[in-house]
């Protein structure tokens, strides 16, 4: 065990129940935390004594650790610091989102995870089927490998693509046979 001084440890507290999180390099050597202003080291002490209790939840990734409280550790804090039950950290508000007007004419939803949107600029080709473009059969070839598209090169043959192995067929002056 560590002793940490009584300032520094309800500093640290504080901070993780006012926030919820704590984000801490593994750096015992740093001098001062980067948000809370005191040593690294009892940050580190102090996090790993209440993650041993359960009430933080730990997550180590690439040489820093981050905590957040979990619900015996809210209720932990709240006696230690003397916080009353209507307080909670800032994970557990809510976030008042933008009024619907802003939210855009999806619902109330976003766009999802990105995707193509309309303004791109049909980099496809045309989308009323003119000239064609990528999947659109407007190529030459037949599109995918084993799909039956298309009748290969030059409208002969066995179909499903280029001459890669499968038949070309008769030409054209033995059709008739």
């Amino acid at each position: 065990t560590m002793l940490i001084p009584k300032k520094a440890r309800l500093d640290i507290l504080t901070y993780l129940f006012s926030e919820g999180v704590l984000v801490c390099p593994k750096d015992p050597h740093l001098k001062k935390h980067k948000q809370i202003g005191v040593p690294n080291i009892y940050v580190m002490k102090l996090m790993q004594s209440l993650k041993s209790n359960d009430y933080v939840h730990e997550i180590f990734n690439w040489q820093w650790m981050y905590y957040s409280l979990t619900n015996p550790g809210i209720e932990y804090l709240r006696k230690v610091l003397h916080i009353p039950d209507d307080t909670v950290p800032k994970t557990l508000k809510k976030q008042a989102g933008p009024p619907i007007a802003e939210r855009g004419g999806y619902g109330g939803r976003g766009r999802g995870r990105g995707g193509f949107s309309r303004d791109r600029g049909d980099y496809r080709g045309p989308r009323d089927g003119g000239d064609g473009g990528y999947r659109r059969g407007g190529f030459r070839g037949g599109g995918f490998r084993g799909r039956g598209r298309g009748m290969g090169m030059g409208g002969r043959g066995m179909g499903g693509g280029r001459a890669r192995g499968r038949g070309m067929g008769a030409p054209a002056e033995m059709e008739g046979f």
